[in-house]
């Protein structure tokens, strides 16, 4: 009987999280937490009692004990791969910023594909997806990782259909997330299937965070990838655009913004972040268009709208000029 294991009907869900030197701790134990929330919300919602749990979580390692992360940090592995004498309902593998060797490990790939048929999901968390791949779980599957690696894993896996903007993926009873976070968005999904949306809401309330995030990881990337250099100010005024791109975002109100004059202004942000502030404007504007035609039905004018432009007409030649394609056809590609 599993820790905590209950003697009525409901079920106890052992998630194993499987971990090695040099992953990331936030992909080993943001997902967990999540789990633990759960638990939380099903006590306080009276469907568990304070005693009870609904999901028992552990370590996996390929020895037992102490497993170094990418930030320094020890976890403690709570079972290895020759001794794990539990049946696991989910297993999950953590990223890392360095996989090169992870990819090669013969002992956790054949882990992987030997526990692939005795659990109920398998999922990774970042580019955890780059092991799943090197073990061949992925072949012929829809996946996503970390955007940075999204490239690698579709120009190193050509059988992988690779979704870069996701924040994860359900292929089967294969799940793939994108970069660090998404573990944890992933992880309310798998609460949301097991539990529905009042206890995977209620998960995502004790830990502030989206039920549902709105878009998907290019949002991120284009603030990243032209994050200001040196200037905090700039940094925070990109970071408010994104959340904003319905604003009126000419270069006269985001000088007036930045209590400066617009053409130092201009002269500064392309300094800091590369690109002239419209060019910044347009990309945020298009990635949020991008997500929002994928990810909702409303009107290709609503939407245009809705992400800043005049009118669909102006968000049309946006998406010509740039994909060489109409944003009626970018959701029919896509959606």
């Amino acid at each position: 009987m599993l820790p905590g294991e209950m003697k009525n009907t409901i079920p106890v869900r052992h998630v194993g999280m499987i971990i090695y030197p040099g992953c990331v701790m936030l992909d080993a134990c943001g997902p967990m937490e999540v789990f633990s929330f759960a638990n939380m919300a099903l006590q306080i919602m009276g469907l568990l009692s304070q005693t009870e749990q609904s999901y028992f979580m552990s370590f996996i390692s390929e020895q037992r004990g102490p497993v170094i992360t990418s930030s320094g940090i020890k976890l403690h592995a709570d079972y290895g791969f020759d001794d794990l004498d539990t049946p696991v309902d989910t297993l999950m593998i953590a990223g890392a910023p360095r996989l090169l060797d992870v990819m090669k490990d013969n002992k956790l790939c054949g882990f992987l594909k030997a526990m692939l048929p005795n659990v109920r999901r398998l999922a990774s968390i970042c580019t955890g997806a780059l092991v799943l791949a090197e073990s061949d779980i992925l072949y012929g599957r829809r996946a996503t990782t970390h955007w940075l690696f999204c490239d690698y894993l579709s120009s190193q896996y050509n059988n992988i259909n690779v979704e870069r903007d996701k924040i994860f993926i359900r292929d089967g009873n294969i799940y793939t997330s994108g970069g660090v976070t998404a573990g944890m968005d992933l992880a309310i999904n798998l609460v949301e299937e097991d539990w529905g949306s009042d206890i995977a809401s209620g998960a995502a309330r004790g830990m502030l965070i989206f039920m549902r995030r709105p878009g998907g990881q290019s949002q991120f990337s284009t603030y990243v990838l032209n994050e200001a250099k040196t200037r905090k100010d700039f940094r925070e005024l990109q970071a408010w655009i994104v959340s904003n791109p319905n604003a009126d975002l000419n270069i006269e109100h985001l000088a007036e913004r930045m209590a400066m004059s617009p053409r130092n202004f201009s002269r500064i942000f392309c300094q800091e972040v590369g690109l002239s502030p419209a060019k910044f404007v347009e990309r945020v504007r298009l990635e949020a268009a991008r997500n929002m035609l994928v990810q909702s039905d409303q009107p290709v004018e609503i939407v245009a709208i809705h992400c800043g432009y005049r009118n669909a007409e102006q968000m049309r030649r946006s998406f010509q000029r740039l994909f060489k394609i109409t944003p009626q056809e970018y959701r029919d590609k896509f959606k």
